[in-house]
């Protein structure tokens, strides 16, 4: 019974950050099975996979719905992604699920910190005579 409630907050929570970030869902899908839910790194990653599907169509159509999708770019991105994300299925398949974890920590936690290392760097400065939060 508890499974599927946290299953259903880590599906609206990621669906959120989804619609919300363009992320997908799967900076949260996968971590939150992986520790809360204790499913394999391998099966996490499938059923994030999995989930996107809806999540992905349904952000994506709003999105574009609201001029917020630059077709010509995904017009390009997509083929590349849809081919590399074959391949590097197969990758994972091979790899053992600690690799993984790491792997997928590690990029993470780049793509985390180097983020958030750009929204501070690029931070507006304060006007002179303006009050600063």
């Amino acid at each position: 019974m508890w499974e599927e409630i946290f299953a259903l907050v880590i599906g609206f929570i990621g669906g959120f950050a989804g619609g919300l970030l363009g992320v997908g869902g799967g900076v949260i899908y996968i971590p939150a099975m992986v520790l809360v839910l204790d499913v394999d790194q391998h099966l996490a990653q499938g059923a994030s996979l999995a989930a996107i599907i809806a999540t992905a169509a349904i952000g994506g159509t709003t999105h574009y719905r609201r001029g917020n999708v630059d077709v010509p770019t995904v017009v390009w991105v997509a083929p590349a992604a849809a081919g590399a994300g074959l391949g590097a299925a197969f990758l994972a398949d091979v790899l053992d699920a600690d690799t993984l974890r790491r792997i997928f920590a590690a990029v993470a936690l780049y793509f985390g910190v180097s983020m958030m290392w750009r929204a501070w760097r690029e931070q507006p400065t304060a006007v002179a005579g303006e009050e600063t939060g």
